[in-house]
């Protein structure tokens, strides 16, 4: 399979905000590691609902100004109520379940986004006496960790139906221009990585690439940042075993890049610290700083949909988010279905070569029926793998999009079989191609469950 993914999962039906329980469920071979897999169920359904309704809306000057908020599997959870079970064949395997009433926990909420409202007000106060320039952009970082924190809070607390105060006209695009303007002039590549290597000194650290913000593909800077700072902080090879998580994004002016990273506990999904770093476009001439397939991208995460009934989610071997894989590099690829159910697969591939999307062979069989996959009751809610995938060139995006229903599905894309690349091929236009796939949301009916779900991957040399 050739690789730069970027995977979409495809279902229907309508969904508001949410006032029932949201829930979660894991199993593994030890409690601890069932609820964790729990919470990571549960986060991915509050992320769906969140990527499905959340737009926040803040106020600046009089004008209402839209900010689009880049959701990732990393949401807090607070006040989860957790219910394990050990009964299944030879007492090998654990199940744990996991809920959030929002009777119950939406004054958690907004307690926390008052605390947190409150640091800002005071930072933002620090600010206005100060007279350092060195302490007012310590102060800004600081504030800026917390906007995107509160972000975080807001958007699960919208889900949940809480009832939420005005935010702070303050915004992060203020902030990072204020950062800008203070920050030391940072020349090269090396000199960003040792500022960094100062701030997170903490162990077993897992590291994502840095992306442009409000995007999900990795340029070619992501790849090489990402290769220099692992070689100087102490790393975990796998997600899994991880005590920390350290995410990155990118912000693009003409002369310069704000680059922020944040440290996440992998526990918690607290963040731990922050640093933004200013970066002469000098230190990164000739490096590629745009990821390639933004507007086929922008399209696939545009339009999500997801059920408050069905729930499909998609994963790897390295989890969902800032993914970035090399040549000779095994992927595993997961999804989950909620309930029994069927699905299909559509993958988009664009390459230097050239573009084309396809039907993605899921069994051995004749017709339709070797696209389509059945999910038994027995394998509902649990993570099913669609085997391991190789990186190899041509390298550039694929996106899979996952197509579920809890209805047999009776209508598949046409395609024809080009002996070349060994695909089912649909289109070479891919977006006319996505056209098609999506086109089964006009089916609708109170019989008929769907939902989507997104994971992008980036594959280079």
């Amino acid at each position: 399979m050739r690789f730069k993914i970027i995977i979409l999962i495809s279902l229907i039906f309508n969904m508001g905000i949410l006032n029932a329980e949201i829930t979660g469920v894991g199993y593994a071979t030890s409690s601890e590691l069932a609820k964790k897999e729990a919470l990571v169920d549960l986060s991915q359904s509050i992320k769906s609902e969140v990527r499905s309704n959340f737009e926040s809306k803040t106020t600046n000057s009089g004008s209402d100004s839209k900010s689009n908020i880049k959701i990732s599997s990393n949401l807090p959870i607070l006040g989860a109520e957790f219910n394990e079970f050990n009964e299944f064949s030879l007492g090998r395997e654990f199940e744990v379940n996991v809920k959030l009433t929002p009777q119950k926990v939406n004054k958690l909420y907004t307690k926390k986004l008052q605390n947190l409202k409150s640091e800002m007000s005071s930072i933002l106060s620090e600010i206005k006496i100060s007279k350092s320039n060195d302490l007012k952009l310590k102060l800004y970082e600081n504030l800026y960790s917390l906007l995107k924190d509160y972000d975080r809070y807001e958007s699960v607390a919208i889900v949940l139906g809480a009832k939420l105060e005005n935010r702070l006209k303050v915004t992060k695009a203020k902030v990072k221009s204020e950062m800008e303007k203070l920050s030391s002039n940072i020349d090269s590549i090396n000199m960003a990585i040792m500022l960094l290597s100062k701030t997170f000194k903490e162990k077993n650290i897992f590291i994502y690439p840095p992306l442009v913000v409000n995007n999900t593909t990795v340029a070619e800077f992501g790849s090489v940042f990402m290769q220099e700072l692992k070689g100087k902080l102490s790393t975990s090879v796998s997600l899994r075993s991880a005590t920390y998580i350290l995410v990155g994004e990118y912000t693009l002016t003409k002369k310069t890049m704000i680059l922020n990273y944040e440290l996440i506990d992998t526990k918690t999904n607290e963040i731990i610290k922050s640093k933004t770093i200013n970066i002469n476009a000098k230190a990164y001439d000739g490096i590629e700083v745009q990821p390639k397939g933004i507007d086929f991208d922008t399209l696939l995460n545009s339009g999500i949909v997801s059920s408050s009934d069905l729930k499909v989610s998609i994963n790897s071997n390295r989890g969902s988010d800032n993914l970035l894989f090399k040549a000779d590099d095994e992927i595993e690829l997961f999804i989950k279905l909620n309930k029994m159910g069927y699905i299909y697969i559509a993958g988009y591939t664009q390459t230097q070569n050239g573009t084309l999307s396809y039907l993605l062979e899921l069994n051995e069989g004749h017709g339709d029926s070797k696209f389509i996959k059945f999910i038994n009751a027995d394998d509902a809610n649990r993570w099913l793998s669609l085997g391991s995938f190789v990186v190899e060139a041509p390298f550039g995006i694929e996106s899979l999009q996952i197509i579920a229903s809890n209805k047999e599905i009776n209508s598949l894309p046409s395609t024809k079989y080009d002996k070349q690349t060994a695909y089912y091929i649909i289109s070479t236009d891919i977006k006319k191609a996505l056209v098609k796939t999506r086109g089964l949301k006009k089916k609708k009916s109170k019989k008929v469950e769907m939902s989507e779900d997104v994971i992008s991957f980036t594959t280079m040399k």
